[in-house]
């Protein structure tokens, strides 16, 4: 079965976390459209691209600096191999979770694609210089939003935590100073989770331990040629479409500080009726989660649809 192309569709970026050497390969290696990123970023970032995303190794693709711009660049080839092969007729919403926010912006016109990646390369060095052992994070699975705040607040005797992440209703990712994450996986077991796992990201994301980061940041994003969007971008923290220079400007100034509400993201995209979820990028983290909270959403991502499927190709 194909994908359905009626609409409306819904372009997906994801974010930091999804990245894995020998990502983009199969794009690299099947589309032209795919290799012309790759060698655009190339140019842009002044960084060997494709070996980082193509052979790693994991311990340098793991670098927050390295990372963001290797998926962004990703997640633009995808995008670059969607618009050659399906057209944007029918796309009538776009959404990034945090880092893909920035690719979501490029996909509605809002910046030049080359303008976003040098922002996420940006993004990438301030907040690596946030990184440090006194900070953390950690995924909690299967627990829901009253049972993850009591969580957070007891393991705030040890430390600042916050919500960080609110991806579906039983699905969350704390941040904070590190002993308080610790104690919060010591009782997100005990409280029986069925998922409790300190990830490997050295950052207090999306609190505000990152306004030294944040205000970096700023200086980049107040100097960007910024446009109203071609199509409603759905914010991260509120899950409200952006349709003004202003909205997006604030959005970006506010992004490493804000939680991360991709559940009211997913709401928003029921309210739209959105019939199909295309997620362009490495893995299908966003398109699983639609699947299960978009009644009736027909979901795919980059691998599916251009390479397992055998899609549209100009190789």
């Amino acid at each position: 079965m194909g994908i359905d192309l009626a609409g409306p569709i819904a372009l997906l970026f994801p974010g930091q976390g999804v990245q894995k050497p020998g990502m983009g390969k199969n794009l690299y290696d099947r589309y032209p459209a795919a290799r012309r990123v790759f060698e655009r970023a190339e140019e842009v970032l002044q960084m060997p691209v494709r070996k980082l995303c193509f052979e790693g190794p994991v311990e340098e693709l793991n670098r927050t600096d390295v990372i963001q711009p290797c998926v962004m660049t990703v997640c633009w080839a995808a995008y670059e191999v969607w618009r050659e092969s399906y057209g944007l007729e029918n796309v009538s919403v776009t959404a990034g979770h945090s880092l893909g926010e920035i690719a979501s912006l490029a996909a509605a016109g809002s910046i030049p694609w080359e303008t976003a990646l040098l922002l996420v390369k940006e993004r990438g060095r301030v907040m690596a210089e946030a990184a440090g052992t006194h900070v953390g994070m950690i995924a909690i699975v299967g627990l829901d939003e009253s049972q993850v705040e009591r969580i957070r607040l007891e393991a705030s005797q040890h430390g600042r935590l916050w919500i960080a992440n609110r991806n579906a209703d039983v699905q969350f990712v704390l941040s904070g100073e590190m002993p308080a994450v610790q104690e919060a996986e010591r009782l997100a077991v005990a409280a029986g989770a069925r998922r409790a796992l300190i990830l490997t990201i050295p950052l207090a994301a999306h609190t505000p331990l990152m306004e030294a980061a944040a205000a970096a940041f700023r200086k980049a994003v107040d100097r960007l040629p910024l446009k109203a969007p071609s199509i409603p971008i759905l914010a991260n923290a509120s899950g409200e479409a952006l349709r003004t220079v202003a909205a997006l400007q604030e959005e970006l100034r506010q992004q490493m500080l804000r939680q991360v509400d991709w559940a009211r993201t997913m709401v928003s995209m029921r309210a739209m009726k959105v019939r199909t979820v295309v997620e362009l990028g490495p893995g299908r983290v966003l398109a699983s989660l639609a699947a299960k909270h978009i009644p009736g959403v027909d979901t795919w991502n980059a691998d599916e649809l251009f390479v397992d499927f055998a899609g549209p190709t100009t190789a």
